[in-house]
């Protein structure tokens, strides 16, 4: 996955799933932590969407809330990581 689509899937979850709306386009570079738009319940959602839509297995020790803090700090992991061909 490149970083470029890494950034519109998260933010197409993140906006339809966890926001529940499409209205306002979210930053690449918003808080999400900091404004509680990701929580550890919807961080563990995300890490479960990402694994059975792309098949990105993202592994414990990169679970950290500086992976997590903004889109692009997602979409930088992602690209980062290989994906499988398991999928849920």
């Amino acid at each position: 996955m490149t970083k470029d689509e890494a950034v519109d899937a998260v933010r197409e979850y993140l906006q339809n799933v966890v926001l529940g709306s499409a209205e306002e386009e979210i930053a690449t570079d918003a808080p999400l932590l900091k404004w509680g738009i990701l929580t550890s319940l919807t961080t563990v959602q995300l890490i479960g969407h990402i694994q059975s839509a792309h098949g990105i297995i993202i592994p414990h020790d990169r679970v950290v809330g500086s992976n997590f803090a903004t889109i692009d700090s997602i979409a930088t992991l992602l690209a980062e990581l290989p994906e499988t061909s398991v999928r849920a």
